[in-house]
């Protein structure tokens, strides 16, 4: 079981699959593995299309560590979402047709209010459908910087950890003062977060991807780290949104490889869910 005092004794891996509820395609490859527990926690996105069936499969599996997507972007040319909230100070997050742009470039230049207004409908949008969330992270990074602080605000209002790292791969300037807010707020976060590539090079292929992966569990340092990826199966649904669909299979495929499962056990690692991390911070914030 994960302590305080423990959380640096051991390697503790939290496996976890992103875009829960962006299709039908990625709901079944995140079910799958769930159920071959080959990840550990997922995250859902509640404006997507899908939403309600990986709600669904949250609710008919209590057990299912589910988190809360928040989210801001439509990534994708031709398959889209926008916010959740039906008002006018909504339509300040989105696109002409009513989408969130592809990107979070225009966040900075968003009113706070209505960023907190949208992200806060989300969490509660999720609990409408059933689900227990067990933490919050961000879709595309779209909280980080100018509303970086939101995010950790919005873990200690719903007492839930939080997808952060003070030493992050492509850093926004602002981990320290947010790992001092965190601290502060009583918001536990993993120690590392790394993300599986979105693409990989011509010549890289399902094998160097399997490699890549097994280096990274070999490296990994005592503490939590979130190793995130985005399952998906191979369906005429999942290329019709992306021509990066070969890569999604690629993380659908890693961690039911024989080889990845081995390497988890021979290098001892402990594989934990956002929810060990959740009911540790509630203990804690019991106490204070």
């Amino acid at each position: 079981m994960l302590t305080l005092k423990n959380w640096t004794e051991r390697r503790h891996l939290i496996v976890h699959a992103d875009d829960f509820g962006m299709c039908h395609s990625t709901n079944r490859a995140i079910i799958d593995l769930w159920e071959r527990r080959a990840i550990t926690s997922t995250t859902l996105m509640v404006n997507c299309p899908w939403a309600s069936e990986a709600a669904r499969a949250a609710v008919l599996d209590s057990a299912l560590d589910v988190g809360v997507h928040l989210t801001s972007t439509s990534e994708w040319e031709v398959y889209k979402w926008g916010p959740v909230l039906q008002s006018a100070e909504a339509r300040r997050l989105t696109d002409e047709q009513g989408h969130f742009p592809p990107d979070s470039g225009y966040m900075p230049d968003v009113d706070p209010a209505v960023v907190r207004a949208e992200m806060v409908a989300q969490i509660e949008m999720a609990q409408r459908l059933g689900v227990d969330p067990t933490h919050l992270d961000n879709h595309m990074g779209s909280l980080r910087n100018v509303h970086h602080r939101l995010l950790i605000e919005l873990g200690a209002e719903y007492d839930l950890p939080v997808r952060f790292s003070e030493h992050p791969a492509y850093a926004s300037g602002d981990e320290a003062e947010i790992a001092a807010l965190a601290k502060e707020l009583g918001v536990l976060h993993p120690d590392r977060v790394i993300g599986l590539p979105f693409t990989y090079r011509e010549g890289e292929d399902y094998d160097f991807a399997r490699d890549h992966v097994i280096g990274l569990l070999r490296g990994l340092e005592p503490g939590v780290t979130e190793l995130l990826f985005h399952p998906s199966l191979e369906t005429e649904e999942l290329k019709a949104i992306t021509d990066s669909w070969p890569y999604r299979l690629y993380d659908y495929r890693l961690f039911l490889d024989p080889d990845v499962r081995r390497v988890i056990e021979e290098e001892d690692i402990a594989l934990i869910g956002w929810r060990e991390l959740r009911e540790l911070q509630r203990s804690a914030s019991m106490g204070r």
